[in-house]
């Protein structure tokens, strides 16, 4: 009976952890190279069966390849890696993409995905010049001179308004704003890109309804000046909106709006008899307007407006994640679709502070809710922290409860089938005795019938 239990149960535990193993998937490149120099990028998969790998690679860069499709002989969960030899070809930023899936010795199959960047820079070289003399075999070295010529850096670091927004770039010099008529004074910040320049033009600033413009000049060191202008223009009817209990003022200039990287077209609306430019995005039927907080932040909001009324006007904060292979807009989370062990926190995803669901707080794992702009779909989506990388979530249950249950089926299973071989096995022990015992009776009687 004992060699019977030391055989079948590690059969049995083959098996159960066969069927643990997690698949997972990886991308590994370094994070900068040098120009014209060859590098390597290597995708790791493990805890799979079969497996479909793609990895292709933009930017100044050749090679950089990887098309793999197959799988273990035996249908057993296995590792592989799988590598590609890279050349930078100019300067600047290469990106790295993984795609493809993977499915375990369970039949469970996942979509994988990861990005990966890398800076190409041009090799430091030290100049030297050097000078042969026909009539000697000496050899000099040219040094370089300073000069005492002044800067003529006369661009801004950084310039803001206190109660408005611009997107600051040193090389544009107008900016465009628009605020509410309840704002009396604003305040223009402004830094220099050399400390040797001096500006001229910040500080509280009056304003009135209607245009006002403020010129800020740069004066470089060496005299050189530059002037940014910024025309606020005070809103004599601005429109006004609740959104969570704070007050928000509609954009009504389209050179104002932020800019949006989606596929959409271009809307005027009609609000209170005033027109209000907005984007639309076909695909997943939004329309998008700008509102600006009272701390003059502008940020698009998802518009909803309900025929005769019967709603009031709804607006949601546009946040959208841009991820490989991925365009999701976020939206607010099903209360029935939230698995079971699952709890709200806050995680930041692209930049976005968003509320997902995570079985504990320092889980690198979590889902959100949100709508494929691409497809125009809605899916509960997985996000991995570490790897920054997202797919669709599709299980209806927790998936620890649902592993952990079929383990329990399997686990009974083999439990069910081990009895019964084991009852077998001790039938066939019994039916040999009972033989065993016959023959000898029989060579018994035979001895006694001998003696008689």
């Amino acid at each position: 009976m004992k060699k019977i239990i030391y055989i079948i149960l590690p059969i049995i535990t083959f098996f159960i952890l066969t069927l643990k193993a997690d698949a997972a998937a990886s991308l590994s490149a370094p994070s900068s190279v040098t120009n014209g120099s060859s590098f390597t990028v290597t995708a790791n998969v493990s805890g799979v069966a079969a497996w479909e790998v793609h990895v292709k690679a933009t930017g100044p860069v050749s090679g950089c390849v990887i098309n793999v499709a197959d799988s273990d002989a035996n249908a057993n969960n296995t590792s592989k890696k799988f590598s590609a030899t890279c050349r930078a070809t100019g300067t600047g930023t290469i990106k790295i993409t993984m795609s493809g899936n993977t499915t375990t010795a369970a039949g469970a199959t996942s979509n994988i995905s990861g990005s990966r960047t890398v800076t190409v820079k041009n090799k430091t070289t030290s100049n030297t010049t050097t000078n042969n003399n026909n009539t000697s075999s000496s050899k000099n070295t040219q040094k370089n001179t300073t000069t005492d010529n002044k800067s003529n850096d006369n661009t801004l670091k950084s310039l803001s308004v206190e109660g408005g927004s611009i997107n600051f770039n040193k090389d544009v010099v107008t900016y465009n704003i628009s605020v509410g008529n309840d704002i009396k004074k604003i305040k223009i910040n402004a830094e220099a890109n050399n400390s040797k320049a001096t500006i001229t033009g910040t500080g509280e600033k009056d304003v009135k309804e209607g245009d006002n413009k403020f010129d800020i000049v740069v004066t470089a060191e060496n005299g050189d000046k530059k002037t940014y202008t910024i025309n606020i223009n005070v809103d004599t009817k601005p429109i006004t909106v609740t959104v969570g209990g704070k007050k928000y003022t509609l954009i009504k200039k389209k050179e104002e709006l932020p800019e949006l990287s989606i596929e959409h077209e271009d809307l005027i609306l009609n609000f209170e008899g005033q027109d209000v430019p907005a984007y639309r995005i076909d695909k997943i039927n939004f329309v998008l307007v700008a509102l600006r907080d009272e701390d003059g932040n502008i940020k698009l909001y998802k518009y909803d407006s309900y025929k005769d009324n019967e709603k009031p006007d709804k607006y949601t904060l546009f946040r959208h994640f841009s991820l490989p292979q991925m365009l999701v807009s976020y939206l607010e989370f099903p209360k029935k679709l939230i698995p079971e062990g699952y709890k709200k926190y806050t995680e930041e995803i692209n930049g976005e502070k968003v509320t997902v669901y995570k079985t504990s707080k320092n889980s690198n794992y979590s889902l959100f809710y949100g709508i494929n702009i691409e497809t125009g779909k809605k899916h509960v989506y997985r996000y991995d922290k570490r790897e920054n990388t997202m797919q669709i979530y599709d299980q209806e249950e927790n998936p620890l409860k649902q592993t952990l249950e079929e383990y329990e089926y399997i686990i009974v299973g083999l439990i069910g089938i081990s009895a019964i071989l084991l009852l077998i096995i001790v039938i066939q022990m019994g039916s040999k005795r009972k033989f065993k015992k016959k023959v000898l009776q029989k060579i018994q009687n035979k001895e006694n019938s001998f003696l008689d």
